[in-house]
């Protein structure tokens, strides 16, 4: 918005000041009183058609903001929140930082995305008589259909190489009225079940054909299906990893961390109890080596792997981690960038614990172990393949949910008011 009074205001004051010089004092005083409305006038017209123009732009990308937010029901609120934000920002462009808009993002009914948003636009000339800013206001609600399948893709493994892509060892028991294991593996084998193994859950997909089973009848398994995608890539959230705040540590006892870069070997001895303070954790060429007997707590806490490092859970800790519910990072427990060349990351149970959130780890070879005292986790998981080993695990989606592939989609977003 430029701060520039239009060619016409300055035409008025040249000519007041072209009076004042011309006539006498009296006279000049009386029109120069005279003129102050004129002034205030114009002055008030070009404010009010810079902030009518204002709001028109801001209309518009608060109508983009609702339709984004209708073309992904399947985030959480807080996600969704932080979506719709970034979308008006972005289509605002340099205004967005004039007008200082504050973006909300709500579900008024099933299938039904509201955004809304307020903002005060500067004034030019009206500032003078005290009116600093003009108000402005957008409001736009957009709807889609619900996808027709209501199961979700909890596990998702997703080389389509790995041999095998998923290996469930003797005694592995899964547990989930409303959730699918995806499998992307056409490998020989895609994927191998030993005996013991049971899966209750309304389907397990294995895009091979290729299947060495030796846990007879699996009635989930399906092979040579579709899997689903992917729908995480390249759309979480951007860290900048900064310089190391915490670097080479043993502990023992209780401990107490803070959010922050860790770099270095970090080693848990003995027995204790490590207390997290909810924040982003970014893990910067670091391991973590949880002994048996510690306990982990942490509510509202995301872990960012820069790079291949990785927390080594071994058998008999008890792990007890949820995800934030709001922010820039709700509901990611742990992710990482793309491209890292794969490794592996093993997480051990036995004590029991619980996991809430979404663990997005694409170049993880992932081994979970000896998970037989686990509570119903809410967790997606994302990773590049999977071994089970001797699990009894219940287990959801949290709430960032994959739909499987072939679901019926959602009708095109649009604009309901």
């Amino acid at each position: 918005m430029s701060q520039k009074i239009p060619d016409a205001l300055r035409s008025v004051k040249h000519a007041v000041a072209k009076f004042d010089h011309a006539a006498s004092g009296n006279v000049s005083i009386i029109f120069g009183i005279a003129i102050i409305p004129l002034l205030l006038t114009v002055g008030s017209a070009v404010d009010y058609t810079t902030a009518t123009q204002a709001k028109s732009r801001l209309q518009a990308a608060v109508d983009f903001g609702a339709v984004v937010a209708a073309n992904n029901p399947s985030l959480t609120q807080p996600a969704r929140q932080q979506l719709a934000q970034s979308t008006v920002l972005t289509n605002l462009g340099a205004l967005a930082g004039e007008i200082n808009p504050t973006i909300t993002e709500t579900e008024p009914s099933s299938g039904t995305y509201q955004v809304t948003a307020t903002a005060a636009v500067p004034t030019s000339v009206m500032k003078f008589v005290h009116f600093s800013a003009i108000n402005i206001g957008a409001k736009a609600t957009a709807a889609s259909s619900a996808p027709t399948n209501p199961n979700s893709v909890c596990m998702l493994a997703l080389s389509q190489t790995a041999s095998p892509g998923l290996l469930a060892n003797s005694n592995v028991t899964i547990n989930a009225s409303a959730c699918e294991i995806d499998v992307a593996s056409t490998g020989n084998p895609a994927a191998t079940f030993n005996s013991g193994d049971n899966f209750s859950i309304p389907k397990l997909c294995v895009a091979g054909t290729h299947i060495l089973n030796n846990a007879g009848s699996i009635s989930a398994l399906s092979s040579g299906c579709a899997v689903a995608n992917d729908p995480f890539a390249g759309r979480l959230p951007s860290v900048t990893v900064g310089a190391c705040t915490v670097s080479n540590q043993n502990y023992s006892g209780t401990v107490s961390l803070s959010p922050g870069v860790y770099c270095g070997n970090f080693n848990f001895n003995g027995t204790g109890t490590l207390n997290l303070a909810a924040g982003l954790y970014i893990l910067k060429g670091t391991s973590w080596n949880l002994n048996s007997g510690w306990t982990v707590n942490g509510s509202g806490v995301t872990f960012y792997f820069a790079d291949t490092s990785y927390i080594q859970v071994n058998s008999g800790v008890t792990a007890n981690l949820t995800a934030p519910t709001s922010g820039t990072y709700a509901n990611i427990l742990m992710f990482e960038p793309s491209g890292l060349p794969n490794s592996s990351f093993t997480i051990n149970g036995q004590a029991g614990h619980s996991l809430q959130g979404l663990i997005y780890l694409p170049s993880r070879n992932i081994t979970f172990n000896s998970m037989s005292n686990v509570t119903a986790e809410a967790l997606t998981i994302v990773v590049n393949s999977v071994i089970l080993d001797t699990l009894n695990w219940n287990i959801k989606s949290s709430a960032y949910v994959i739909p499987p592939a072939g679901t019926a989609a959602a009708s095109a977003p649009r604009l309901v008011n």
